[in-house]
């Protein structure tokens, strides 16, 4: 019968995507705990030494757990109310997409931040696309829209 080699190669296939599938999970819901809790130190951990991480807050990626320590950390300091709320999660094999609200209220401005952001709060929604490889974060992408956030903390309003 040929359909024996068919029916086992389905069965390793699908044993595997659900392994996959339960690593990214673990890995995923493990980083969101960790966003929650601010803790930086288990946020690096879930990425490779030599992962990058893109998003609109700045020019080029931040790389390394160095470059997500240094990023987290400026975040955590400059809204220390910060909250993330996941609101869908995609696995596909290696790449998981999260889209997720946060909020905060920008209490603490790093410097050169204009003095009129100061204590305004903010509302974004994220996406972000993850690259996953040996349980690791080997890349992220972040989207969010920059223009609402300007426009939150009142940067249209200035004269």
């Amino acid at each position: 019968m040929k359909s024996k080699p068919f029916i086992i190669t389905a069965l390793i296939l699908l044993t595997a995507a659900d392994y996959t599938y339960s690593q990214s999970a673990g890995l995923i819901a493990t980083h969101f705990e960790a966003l929650t809790k601010h803790d930086v130190k288990a946020i690096a951990a879930g990425y490779t030494d030599s992962a990058n991480v893109y998003s609109p807050n700045w020019e080029g990626a931040k790389t390394g757990h160095a470059g997500i320590i240094e990023v987290y950390t400026r975040y955590f300091a400059s809204t220390p109310d910060l909250a993330y709320k996941v609101n869908h999660i995609i696995y596909t094999g290696e790449y998981v997409v999260a889209e997720y609200t946060v909020s905060g209220t920008l209490s603490k401005p790093v410097a050169n931040t204009p003095a009129y952001m100061k204590d305004k709060k903010y509302t974004l929604e994220y996406c972000a696309v993850f690259t996953i490889k040996g349980n690791k974060i080997i890349k992220e992408t972040d989207y969010f829209n920059q223009v609402a956030f300007l426009r939150q903390v009142g940067f249209f309003d200035q004269h």
